[in-house]
């Protein structure tokens, strides 16, 4: 029986688990991932030859969710377990705010104190030092938010690294794997800034699209139907409007290349664990921050509720975990609370996430029956495993944003393009998801 089985059968072999019988953990979090950016899920156009591996000997979530949509409150979630509201990441402080009730009780600190040797590489950019957040082994840490692909950054020996980011960041990883002495198990993070602007791929990476015929957004506008709110954000000025489809394309195409060189360097990274046979007892974790407007109705960023910003890639693999697919609702802060399962560790009770871990063996189909998302206090969203609502507000003091519902049926129109709001026969559905959505 494998480690995470044993886990599973009873409270009391979880805690009898030995060092060396825990598995190590490794997690991969990207930056602005698109949820069906992989080859693997059907997109034969981009080349991600390593997470297709991942993918086919693991789980698969393919409804993955970013409670809040944007890099410091999802990142601040994944690391606490904790919805947006509860960890206070969140518009108007985004990074410099964490609620410092919560420092003792991160993913970090959980797995420090539960026998592991944590390792931070990349971003980093959640309020306060990363040494306090139960990191031992920080090495080419990025703090703050977004900036240049090619870098300098200083490792845990002292040595400055130069190159492009996702190279340097996992170059730093395979350092640490290359030294490990295995007296702890360890979990490892790799916090890409990729495929996040700037989209500066290395010259072989860009041409390597140059001239390819990538898919074009099925649900591509010249501008977003009405005023989100957030016209004017950083993200939606990368291009001018009305959206121009070739300018739309050379942006997809150069965010391919940052996915592809990324996925390279995964796989370097796993195969540093393969050469030090570290691979077979480590759990390998792979999701973005959240995902990404790239002409999707006229967008260019991620502040929005559409699917393709809200949700990304989540991936487990490893001992114990069968390959499948599963459709459950879940979040990013529910990956916490899962590998404690897995590992053998208790869960805090300032986690608010849930554990994935019976779905995995397949032992539920799910652990929740809505998803609620968040930018700001603009928008907010509810969905079930059919329907959507999204709720946008208007600011007057600002003077921007829309007093307006829109409702999808994810079923019939999963590229989200015909607002049913006003149609009789959904009105039992509107009232159902305005009462969740009220209560959350």
């Amino acid at each position: 029986m494998h480690i995470f089985s044993k886990l599973l059968v009873s409270a009391a072999s979880a805690a009898s688990l030995t060092a060396a019988e825990k598995p190590n953990v490794l997690f991969f979090l990207a930056d602005d991932h698109q949820a069906a950016l992989l080859s693997a899920l059907g997109n034969e156009s981009i080349k991600t030859p390593h997470l297709d591996t991942l993918l086919n000997r693991g789980t698969y979530f393919s409804n993955a969710h970013a409670e809040f949509p944007t890099s410091a409150p999802s990142r601040a979630s994944i690391l606490s377990g904790c919805s947006g509201l509860t960890h206070g990441a969140i518009y108007p402080k985004w990074t410099n705010y964490f609620k410092p009730e919560l420092v003792p009780y991160t993913w970090t600190q959980t797995m420090k104190n539960g026998g592991y040797e944590t390792a931070w590489m990349g971003k980093w950019n959640t309020n306060g030092p990363i040494e306090s957040f139960g990191v031992d082994h920080p090495s080419c840490v990025k703090v703050g938010g977004m900036g240049p692909h090619w870098l300098k950054a200083k490792g845990f020996d002292g040595k400055t690294y130069e190159g492009f980011s996702s190279t340097v960041f996992c170059d730093a990883a395979i350092r640490y794997i290359d030294s490990y002495n295995a007296e702890k198990p360890f979990f490892m993070t790799v916090a890409f800034t990729a495929p996040h602007d700037p989209r500066t791929p290395p010259k072989e990476f860009e041409e390597m699209y140059k001239n390819v015929d990538v898919p074009f957004p099925k649900n591509f506008m010249p501008n977003h139907p009405f005023d989100d709110g957030y016209t004017n954000i950083r993200d939606e000025r990368l291009l001018p409007r009305p959206r121009k489809k070739d300018a739309v394309m050379n942006e997809i195409r150069k965010y391919y290349g940052l996915i592809t060189q990324m996925d390279e360097q995964i796989g370097r990274t796993i195969k540093a664990l393969e050469d030090k046979k570290l691979l077979d007892n480590t759990i390998i974790i792979f999701c973005g921050d959240h995902g990404l407007g790239l002409g999707h109705h006229g967008l260019l960023g991620k502040f929005n509720m559409y699917t393709h910003s809200t949700q990304t890639p989540l991936i487990l693999a490893g001992p114990g975990i069968p390959k499948s697919k599963k459709d459950s609702l879940v979040y990013l802060h529910d990956i916490y609370p899962t590998i404690c399962e897995m590992a053998g560790l208790g869960i805090p009770k300032t986690v608010e996430g849930k554990s994935l871990a019976s779905i995995i063996l397949g032992k539920e189909e799910k652990v929740r029956d809505f998803i609620f998302c968040a930018n700001s206090n603009l928008q907010r969203m509810v969905r079930n495993d059919r329907y959507k609502l999204i709720r946008f507000y208007r600011d007057e003091k600002e003077k921007k944003g829309s007093n307006k519902f829109v409702l999808f049926d994810l079923k019939t129109d999963p590229n989200e393009m015909t607002n049913l709001i006003d149609s009789p026969e959904y009105a039992d559905i509107v009232k159902m998801l305005k009462n969740e959505l009220r209560k959350w």
